[in-house]
């Protein structure tokens, strides 16, 4: 299957790469034709010039200038299509890098890494994380929906469901995905969005909407357009230059409200219409599933509200050019443009928040839904209103290619709900617990998990792995660590179930205290409504099963001195470890 998702996206980048180079030709004989029209204008103007406007020359000159300017607007066209193009191979060729175990070019998340809780714990957040390998959102909204999901897993299993189904008919929409994908790359809006989200104080502008202003605006543009066409009938533009200075005083006093208000939305009639396209893409597509059909309702206004903001933006941004002058002058272009984004913002304003979050939860959405097509192999899982429970065949790390990624069954709550861990170093403790943790994030987000079979009921995520010192609040590692075993212990108080994931709790304190206290600890987990994986060293700890048989299992990973060297299967047994290995890598290190 490897092999043909490879075929797909070869052929699919080859098809947009041989796109992008007809483009480029076509361009490059519109540049020509366009110097070609050029000349044609610049010639018979000059003729006309010459013959004093007289014979058909000027009309030449005007047919010239027209060729001149629709090639102008074709190159720009054939532009905006050849970043398109550029971005969809990019696209492809990164599902192919991923599939050969490459990193992805998009965004790994870093921005929303912690440094506490099992995001930080399971690598969630940051480069080569479960968010690095899902994106597949460019846009600001995208990338904060996709991380909201991942750090808020759902404990609804009708949103879990209703997410299953919705990731099943957009893995089948790969131009859709991809497209929208390439369309939110184009986006520049790191700076705009939050300015654009943020409301509007329609009272700090409502001068310019009171009634003198109102009948100015309507009044004035008739008499510019008038007194344009007497001074051209007397061939005397006296009467232009005084109604110019005469409407620049006029504005004079609403003149700074007015820069106030453009530089809410100056100079980004391009980015309101890329996001246009963006709502028109999700809009137009045909889908089926409700949740889905609900979103596209959510964003039915949205296009058509981005395009007139753009039109409108494509007006004011003249106030930054050297028509300015006559333009606001002659027909107070500013005051009219100020009232018209008013009039825009009151009427979509309430609205902007929800469709950017829709079309973040659609990026969302896509992104799983890729994650799907790239594994088929994963399957969706089942879940159980019932028991609390976790219980998975050929379990695997989900980061990990298939092919070399070992694969474990996994029973926990059924029935003992607390699972102690044993084995040496490096043999495969720490990474079990973080494949149960992110194949439960993946399971709570919708997606597919890596498993034959998968049967859960949805749980909070509370793990300890990592901690360190603070020098800002005096605590040390032990300290640091002991907090964060509080915190859990409280959490546990939640009525909502919990899975529960320690790797090596106690580190930082002597061996007898270490077992005594995580003893303790377990014995109090067995109290909680929780599910519970423990990695330890601590073989000890395995005899708690004899006097807790129907809460604790024990389960080890195993490695082998032999006489070529350390091996390990990764493979979980039963029981308690009994291999040790850190005495013969000391001495294979030259330590001792």
């Amino acid at each position: 299957m490897s092999e043909q998702l490879m075929d797909t996206y070869r052929q699919r980048a080859e098809g947009f790469r041989s796109e992008k180079e007809s483009l480029t030709r076509t361009l490059y004989y519109n540049s020509i034709l366009r110097l070609i029209c050029f000349i044609f204008f610049g010639w018979f103007l000059y003729t006309s010039f010459q013959k004093r406007f007289q014979g058909l020359e000027i009309g030449y000159a005007v047919l010239g200038l027209i060729a001149f300017l629709l090639f102008v607007i074709r190159a720009s066209a054939i532009r905006k299509k050849t970043e398109l193009l550029a971005q969809l191979i990019n696209i492809n060729e990164n599902e192919i890098n991923l599939l050969n175990g490459k990193d992805s070019f998009l965004d790994d998340g870093s921005f929303f890494k912690t440094e506490k809780g099992f995001t930080a714990d399971l690598t969630v957040f940051g480069k080569r994380s479960l968010f690095h390998t899902l994106n597949r959102a460019g846009s600001v909204s995208g990338k904060r929906s996709l991380s909201r999901q991942l750090a808020n897993p759902s404990l609804d299993p009708a949103t879990i469901q209703h997410y299953q189904s919705c990731i099943k008919e957009l893995a089948g929409k790969i131009t859709f995905r991809q497209s929208l994908l390439a369309h939110t790359l184009l986006l520049k809006e790191e700076e705009a969005l939050a300015q654009l989200q943020s409301p509007l104080l329609q009272e700090h502008f409502s001068f310019v909407q009171k009634a003198p202003w109102l009948q100015l605006s309507r009044v004035w543009p008739i008499a510019g357009g008038f007194v344009i066409g007497y001074s051209v009938y007397k061939n005397s533009f006296s009467y232009v230059l005084a109604l110019t200075l005469l409407g620049l005083l006029v504005l004079s006093p609403v003149f700074k409200k007015i820069s106030q208000l453009y530089n809410h939305i100056s100079k980004r009639g391009y980015l309101f219409t890329q996001y246009a396209t963006c709502f028109q893409l999700i809009r137009n597509e045909t889908m089926e599933h409700p949740y889905l059909l609900q979103k596209q309702q959510t964003i039915a206004d949205a296009e058509e509200a981005f395009r007139k903001l753009a039109r409108l933006m494509g007006v004011f941004d003249l106030r930054l050019s050297m028509l300015s002058f006559f333009i606001n002058g002659l027909f107070l272009s500013d005051l009219l443009c100020a009232q018209a984004y008013l009039r825009w913002n009151k009427q979509y304003q309430p609205f902007i928040q929800s469709w950017f979050d829709t079309m973040g939860e659609i990026e969302a959405l896509n992104s799983l839904a890729t994650f799907h097509s790239n594994h088929p192999g994963f399957v969706f899982p089942e879940i159980t209103e019932e028991s609390l429970l976790i219980k998975a065949t050929a379990l695997g790390h989900p980061l990990m290619r298939e092919n070399a990624a070992i694969v474990n069954d996994a029973s926990i709550g059924s029935p003992a709900a607390l699972h102690i861990i044993t084995g040496s170093n490096m043999s495969g403790k720490s990474t079990f617990l973080r494949t149960v943790g992110l194949n439960i994030i993946l399971a709570q987000t919708g997606a597919p998990v890596f498993a034959k079979k998968f049967l859960f009921k949805p749980v909070r995520l509370l793990t300890s792995f990592h901690h360190i010192d603070s020098l800002e609040e005096s605590t040390s590692y032990f300290y640091a660590e002991l907090k964060c075993l509080q915190e859990i212990i409280h959490s546990l108080n939640d009525p909502q179930p919990a899975l529960v994931l320690l790797d090596e709790v106690m580190r930082g304190t002597n061996s007898k205290d270490k077992h005594d206290g995580t003893a303790l600890l377990i014995r109090n987990l067995l109290d909680k409504h929780c599910l519970a994986l423990i990695a330890t060293h601590d073989t000890e700890l395995g005899i708690l099963s004899a006097t807790h048989p129907a809460g604790i299992e024990n389960h080890c990973f195993e490695s082998e001195i032999s006489a070529n060297g350390l091996t390990f299967d990764f493979k979980m047994r039963d029981g308690v470890a009994q291999s040790k290995n850190a005495t013969y890598l000391m001495r294979q290190m030259g330590i001792v």
